[in-house]
């Protein structure tokens, strides 16, 4: 008897031997398995945690430090702190209604922080020491009452520009309730889009092409989870040709698990958190689902690749549904993040 294969069958079966085989080229020394069903570990738990469960934002600087936001209790969420290699208070803002939610290092003396209710940008002064990285002033590099709330950033290591994601989180949303903001050193601050609610915000590693992801709600329930990625030209802050990268509801039907915190590796490839999904996805440049990690807490908000070889993945979030303390997760890749990469020079 004759077996025909459809072939759609067969090029999806081309696709992911191709992006994983029999070895898992995203883990170091190519070990055997499927780059579908990798596990992080736990680092720090809901027993050893000094952070909140507000974890988020995670960043990284050239040494290869890790940071987050909500060092301490759970409320005010105006303190920022460090993850690896030891938990330490980083930051503590004046304003005790500020609410950090992300950061990123510019370079060993300067760093940046969004305040999601105060609608700005900060700039930390950073002293970076052989054992210690210590915020010796704070100024705002940017703001405006018409975001509807910075709510996650990246950074150009090229030319220092910041863009930020804004979303405003309400039972049933539109496509005006998510925004995209650039922030230029010389001071321009411009609203480039207004979308669906934004979150997870990357750049690739030439910096050339911006990652961005839109979610609605219906009921309170989200049931859309796109990523655009548009072209940018960091030295003017300016974006165009938008283009769809991934619709979840494509993908593996989960419109209604949240795209959280985005970030590229040295390659290209754009690690999402699935706040609600125990789990991140992994894209190639292309698009393509090339790998999935599984997590030991529900709620992952944010990652960040750091250590010594920034080949570290962090990924944090709130340790459990009935938690008041955020955890943090750990795996070995064999890329480094884009971020320390760019850090390095």
């Amino acid at each position: 008897m004759v077996f025909y294969v459809p072939i759609i069958s067969l090029l999806s079966s081309v696709i992911l031997l191709s992006s994983c085989g029999n070895a898992c080229n995203l883990l170091p020394g190519s070990p055997e398995g499927s780059c579908l069903e990798l596990q992080a570990t736990p680092y720090i738990t809901s027993t050893s945690s000094q952070f909140g469960n507000f974890i988020e934002g995670t960043s990284v600087n050239a040494r290869g430090d890790i940071f987050a936001v909500n060092y301490g209790n759970p409320t005010p969420q105006n303190q920022l702190g460090q993850v690896y290699p030891s938990q330490g208070l980083f930051y503590t803002d004046e304003v005790l209604s500020s609410l950090l939610n992300g950061i990123r290092f510019l370079s060993s003396s300067r760093a940046y922080v969004v305040d999601a209710v105060n609608h700005r940008v900060l700039q930390l002064d950073v002293n970076t020491s052989e054992n210690a990285s210590v915020v010796t002033g704070s100024t705002v590099f940017c703001s405006d009452q018409q975001m509807l709330q910075p709510n996650d950033l990246t950074l150009s290591i090229r030319a220092g520009t910041v863009i930020t994601s804004g979303m405003r989180w309400i039972a049933d949303t539109d496509d005006t309730h998510g925004d995209i903001w650039v922030c230029l050193p010389d001071g321009r601050v411009n609203r480039v889009e207004v979308m669906g609610r934004t979150n997870g915000i990357d750049l690739s590693p030439d910096e050339n092409t911006l990652y961005v992801s839109e979610s609605y709600n219906q009921g309170g329930v989200p049931n859309v989870q796109k990523i655009w990625k548009y072209n940018i030209n960091v030295n003017e802050g300016t974006i165009s040709g938008k283009t769809l990268f991934a619709d979840f509801a494509q993908v593996d039907g989960s419109a209604s698990v949240d795209i959280d915190g985005m970030k590229t590796d040295s390659q290209g490839n754009l690690y999402v958190t699935r706040h609600g999904g125990s789990q991140v996805v992994i894209f190639s440049p292309a698009g393509a689902v090339i790998g999935k990690i599984a997590l030991n807490f529900p709620n992952p908000t944010n990652l960040e690749f750091g250590g010594p070889t920034g080949t570290s993945l962090f990924i944090v979030g709130k340790c459990g549904d009935s938690e008041s303390k955020g955890c943090v997760d750990k795996i070995e890749v064999a890329n480094p993040g884009r971020t320390w990469s760019l850090l390095q020079n």
